[in-house]
């Protein structure tokens, strides 16, 4: 895009921004659009978790500057961050490797993996290691268990492709195992063996389909190819835009930050998160149950202080932080 037409210049860079209060981080996030423009005929993308706030989104931009927004919300792409993320990867890879790199699509997709799990399935039951899926399938003369189970199974590796890319890596490689958080394998149940064999009984199948073409196109493969690319480029693809905003999402997968802050490096990347607690609460110590008590809820632990200094907060959480927030805790860190 000419010069002329891009706008003010905008400093490339990572900023996360922490707020309590959803109204407050769009106040920002709409201030910063208008202080900061981008030109004429580019579009602001901004990534969220939803329908209802990308209209909400929408709506406070669109909203006079006497109530804060800029007069008129146009030329937004507002998308889920999955789906930018594979556009990202196709403007990054194409530039390195060729235009048919990274495909519009991959074979490993969700609704693909479906299709092709409902025509493989009844291949693989005679084996004895596929035993648990045939017990499962006993009986489905109309084929609703098959595609039950084809749905469940392609949301399974989907969730696998975006979470654990190394379990799926060990598995092709025929190891039977899970990698824990401290990089160490473990044997796989006997009972949970058929999921490292459907696995690749699946990038078998795709092999014989696409080639080796189709096996280095799963979200995994793609994304440890996307962040090399990104290492060795000296300029920001045409692809990429100038500034991503990231709004309202509760929590991140690793591989979509990794993504994001290789990114960093060409683009204007925002984080606006949505932290429920105005105060630094990723050191709680869980289980610090405050009102759990044998009779009455509201009962105090003994040797509770009565007053809690803003400084030890953490060390006595809000229950519900404790219980139920270790993976915004997580994010957070």
């Amino acid at each position: 895009m000419p010069l002329a037409l891009q706008g003010p210049e905008l400093e490339p860079g990572f900023m996360v921004i922490h707020g309590n209060r959803l109204e407050a981080l769009r106040g920002l996030a709409v201030e910063w659009m208008r202080r900061h423009p981008l030109g004429p005929l580019e579009n602001e993308t901004i990534l969220v978790q939803s329908n209802g706030i990308s209209q909400w989104l929408k709506l406070a931009l669109a909203a006079n500057e006497a109530r804060g927004g800029a007069g008129i919300a146009a030329a937004l792409d507002v998308t889920l961050p999955a789906r930018f993320l594979w556009q990202a990867y196709r403007a990054v890879l194409s530039r390195r490797d060729g235009e048919e790199a990274v495909p519009p699509v991959s074979p490993f997709d969700k609704p693909r993996l479906v299709w092709r799990l409902m025509r493989l399935l009844p291949t693989l039951l005679d084996a004895s290691v596929f035993a648990p899926l045939a017990r499962f399938l006993e009986g489905d003369d109309d084929l609703r268990k098959r595609h039950q189970l084809a749905e469940r199974l392609a949301d399974l590796f989907d969730q696998y492709q975006v979470y654990r890319a190394d379990w799926l890596a060990a598995w092709a490689a025929g190891e039977d195992v899970l990698i824990t958080a401290r990089g160490e394998a473990r044997p796989l149940a006997e009972g949970q063996r058929w999921q490292a064999a459907l696995w690749r009984a699946l990038r078998d199948d795709i092999a014989a389909d696409l080639g080796e073409a189709g096996l280095t196109s799963s979200r995994a493969a793609v994304h440890r190819r996307f962040l090399e690319a990104c290492r060795a480029l000296g300029g920001r693809p045409a692809g990429l835009p100038r500034r991503v905003i990231v709004f309202g999402i509760s929590s991140l997968p690793a591989q979509t930050l990794e993504a994001l802050a290789a990114m960093a490096r060409f683009s204007q990347v925002l984080l606006c998160v949505h932290n429920p607690c105005r105060h630094y609460w990723a050191d709680i110590i869980e289980h610090k149950d405050l009102l759990r008590a044998e009779r009455k809820r509201q009962r105090r632990r003994p040797g509770m202080p009565t007053d809690l200094a803003e400084t030890e907060l953490h060390l006595h959480a809000q229950p519900l932080l404790a219980a139920w927030g270790k993976q915004g805790r997580d994010y957070l860190r």
